[in-house]
Order: C-alpha cells, then structure tokens, then sequence
C-alpha cells in the first residue's frame, strides 16, 4: 500500500548531504513496487545521487535484471501475481542476475518473515513504515560494497604493470571467445606478441626503464584494438597475446602489421638491438577457421601452440616481422 511518509520524501529530505561520489552516483538502484506514488517517492528519494529504474512488477524487474546493469534492488514484498519471495527465489536461481544484492522493503515485521527474507539470499530487510535517513545509509552502504566488489574484480583482471588483462583473464576470455567460435563457425585470430632482444634492453638500460618500456608496448598494442571484444593480456614477462574474435586472416594481418609499425615508430631507443636500435616486436598469428576444421582435432591448446609457433618463426626470421597460419591448412607466411 501508498506509504505516507515516502509521499512526502521531496520535503523531508536534505539534498545537501548527498555522497560526493562520482563513481556511486552512475550506480544502478532498482526499485519494485506495485504502488506507483511509492515509486515516484522512493525516485524523489534516490534519483539524484544513482540511476533509479522504476518496475511495478516483478516479472518485468526480472527481465530488465537479465539484460541490463543492476547494481541493487529494493524489492516489496507484497505485490500481485508475483510477490517478492518469489521474484528474489527467481533471481537468485539465474547466474545472470544471482549477483545483484536484494533490500525487501515490506510491512510485514514479524522475525518469521524477515529470516524468511534473509534464507532467500536477500542481504538486508527494511520494515515499513520507512525511517527515509535508516534507509538511505543502508542503501549506500549496500551501493559502497557493490563498488568495491567490483573494483577488486577489475583489479583481480588485470596485469598490474602494464594494465592490460593478466594471464589468469586472458585465457578465460580466450576460452570463452574459442568456445563461441566453435558454437557458431567464425574464425578466431590470435596474435602472440614478444618484444624483440629485452634481455638486452634490460642489460642496458636497466629494469626500471625495462618496466616503462613494458607499459609503452603494452599501451601501443591496446591503442590498436578495433572492438570491445577484442582482448589485449601480458602472457607472461614481455610477452602479449591479442584475441581477436570474428577475424579472419587478412583482418589479423591488418592489426599485425599496424601493430608492428606503431611500435616502431615510438622510436624507444634500444643499442642492444642489431637490427634497428630501436625497440620492435615480432609477431607469430594463428587463425582459426571453425567451419573448414573438424572440431574434434583441434583443441585449444594445439591453437595457441600454434601462434607460438609462428612467433617462434617469425623471431628466427629477422625480427621485426609477424609469421602466420592458418589452423589445419599448416600454411604460413611471413610479413
């Protein structure tokens, strides 16, 4: 039912002592309630410090959780067709939405129902009639976790040198992106990356300067992807792998060779390489074309050691240079 006192939320509310939070303030709040004037309240009361998304049911609260960002829900309990308990049990039984942390905001407040609330995987349980301050502090204390959560899974992905994907995110996502290919009979290009003679940059000029010149190849080979889907990751010392799903081998070629050039023309000063005196990097690529492959023969570790074959290739044909096949053809070529 309306609630009276989120009616007079614009009034009672002191938009001053908002949380200066830029990064809380693009959080999600989803907020389900079969009473519009609840809605348009709890809007009043949240909408300017997060992105508020109004449901007066839970079947479409459910739908717009599956394809979209949700960061929190707050969730009443009791609505028509589908009441709370059963849209948290639906929620928290599909792995796209099973993340998003629940608050039920109900006026049922017998200790009975709120374990109830709690055993179904919600993470805080608010009683009607609302006090808007207790609400307000739970629910940016619920956002504050969320935010972190995150942030600690982003760090956990990522390499803490250079900043592209670690090793740990890049074989997943090749996993993933191989697996796809499979699925649907695209191809997948992957380009294994080595800096041509470190050990001799590190000789000579040190491993602090090594580590910069680590972040300005890795910075470079970042600037060349094309898509979001495209994954840059440090395969271990100075060496990088790019996964490029949905690439064929004249489109892997294309980032190769512009790849190859950017990273010249940094012009990083390297005495201890024979060949230019400038740092370079050698490329070996291996394409995967699913639909011209039996699946069975092919598995994800033959199509990585094949990029690090043709690396190998392309490291003992003068450097500076990218090697290429194309998986199960056995043909390759150097560029």
């Amino acid at each position: 039912m309306p609630n009276p006192e989120l009616s007079s939320a614009h009034s009672q509310w002191n938009l001053g002592t908002s949380i200066d939070n830029s990064e809380l303030k693009k959080q999600t709040l989803m907020i389900v309630d079969d009473y519009q004037s609840n809605l348009d309240a709890m809007n009043a009361l949240f909408g300017y410090q997060y992105e508020v998304v109004l449901k007066d049911n839970a079947k479409d609260a459910i739908n717009y959780a599956i394809q979209q960002d949700v960061d929190l829900i707050l969730l009443d309990v009791d609505m028509p067709e589908m009441n709370g308990y059963e849209a948290c049990t639906v929620l928290k039984s599909n792995v796209m939405t099973a993340h998003i942390p629940i608050i039920f905001v109900t006026a049922a407040d017998s200790p009975d129902e709120e374990e109830k609330g709690l055993l179904l995987g919600a993470v805080d349980y608010v009683v009607k009639p609302l006090n808007l301050s207790i609400l307000r502090v739970r629910v940016r204390n619920h956002m504050e976790l969320v935010h972190y959560r995150k942030k600690l899974e982003v760090l956990s992905c990522v390499d803490g040198l250079t900043g592209a994907s670690n090793r740990r995110q890049l074989d997943t996502m090749l996993l993933q992106h191989y697996a796809s290919t499979i699925r649907y009979g695209n191809c997948l290009a992957l380009l294994m990356i080595d800096i041509d003679n470190f050990k001799l940059y590190n000789d000579t000029y040190g491993h602090t300067q090594g580590d910069q010149c680590l972040k300005q190849v890795a910075e470079t080979i970042m600037s060349v992807r094309r898509r979001e889907t495209d994954i840059v990751g440090r395969y271990g010392g100075e060496e990088f792998a790019v996964v490029l799903p949905d690439t064929d081998v004249e489109g892997g070629l294309v980032v190769a060779n512009k790849l190859l050039k950017r990273i010249r023309d940094l012009n990083i000063k390297h005495s201890g390489n024979p060949t230019s005196k400038i740092v370079t990097v050698s490329i070996g690529l291996a394409v995967f074309e699913a639909k011209a492959c039996d699946h069975q023969e092919i598995s994800l570790e033959e199509f990585i050691h094949q990029a690090d074959k043709q690396l190998y290739v392309a490291k003992h044909s003068g450097k500076n240079c990218v090697s290429q096949v194309t998986v199960n053809t056995e043909v390759s070529q150097k560029s």
